[in-house]
């Protein structure tokens, strides 16, 4: 009689934690990831600086999404992806950095710059978190859940912009001798040429890249690129002032001309280089951070790479300039 009772209150037990675990998955509304497409959503999260970031997320279809790590001073990041469902309106989500669009195809999930995971509770509300990040270096919402709403006042948008990614576009490096020692600038005053851009992330992945477009003056005529380095060696020894030409990289994205003080010249042959250290630039619009300068004139040939990082952006902009023969 004791052993019948006994097994019939397990199995009611079993029965009860069985019956709820049903209930729980019952409760859950499987909503398809496709039901979120094109809707803007906003999340906060306060930063180890005691900033408020607040992250904004869409994802437009099957393989195309925006993020942007904090609305308040960055931009908007484009991506390729691919999604993986987990369970009942929770998935995983692989960014890939636009110069990898052929590993997102493959699926390769070895060459992804970021790793979200993905719940929906609703139409209007996510819970997402960011488990890997190959990306920004920012290590402030990794392994933190960030609740997101959808902004209603946001137009829903389901057509992504394109992305400008040229595969011509290379990055340069230039080298200065050990040999070479300090001298007065030995070129011209300004030349005039071209330049490419490159946005680069923190694992070498191209988030953009293109070729430079001159710009128009107040009456629509195209203005020729062209940088100017002024001689400072009456104030500092072999240095020089550089003026950038305008960079445009995206519709929302733009530097204006900036310069650079206190550029290190130096001479190995009859090849000179140019030279400034990180720095911090701050402009009538804008701060510049990490701002470098690496440059060479040679046969006449003017190319330098310059690199910086504008406002609270983690990732640098490289412009490469090329002067005409």
């Amino acid at each position: 009689m004791k052993k019948t009772f006994f097994t019939a209150f397990v199995l009611l037990l079993l029965f009860a934690f069985f019956s709820c675990d049903t209930d729980d998955e019952e409760s859950v509304t499987d909503y398809d990831i496709s039901e979120i497409y094109g809707y803007t959503y906003y999340g906060n999260i306060t930063a180890s600086s005691g900033n408020t970031l607040i992250p904004s997320l869409i994802i437009y279809n099957e393989n195309r999404c925006d993020w942007n790590m904090n609305t308040n001073g960055m931009n908007n990041n484009q991506f390729y992806y691919y999604a993986v469902k987990n369970s009942a309106a929770n998935y995983t989500l692989y960014w890939f950095a636009p110069s990898e669009v052929s590993y997102c195809a493959q699926k390769d999930s070895s060459k992804t710059s970021m790793v979200v995971q993905v719940g929906i509770n609703s139409p209007s509300e996510l819970v997402i978190l960011l488990t890997g990040d190959e990306f920004s270096g920012v290590s402030n919402m990794t392994n933190t859940r960030v609740p997101m709403t959808k902004q209603n006042s946001i137009e829903k948008n389901t057509n992504p912009s394109e992305i400008p990614l040229d595969t011509d576009v290379k990055d340069i490096s230039i080298t200065i001798p050990e040999t070479a020692v300090a001298a007065n600038w030995g070129g011209e005053e300004s030349y005039t040429g071209s330049y490419t851009f490159l946005v680069i992330s923190t694992n070498d992945t191209y988030l953009a890249t293109g070729q430079g477009t001159a710009t128009e003056d107040e009456n629509g005529n195209l203005v020729p690129t062209s940088v100017k380095i002024k001689d400072t060696s009456a104030l500092a020894a072999n240095t020089v002032t550089v003026t950038t030409n305008p960079v445009s990289y995206t519709e929302q994205m733009s530097v204006g001309a900036f310069d650079i003080s206190g550029v290190q010249v130096k001479k190995d042959g009859e090849v000179y280089y140019l030279y400034k250290e990180s720095t911090t630039i701050t402009t009538e619009t804008q701060t510049l951070n990490e701002v470098t300068l690496v440059g060479k004139l040679e046969n006449g040939i003017l190319t330098w790479r310059v690199s910086f990082k504008p406002g609270a952006m983690p990732f640098p902009i490289v412009e490469i300039f090329t002067s005409g023969e």
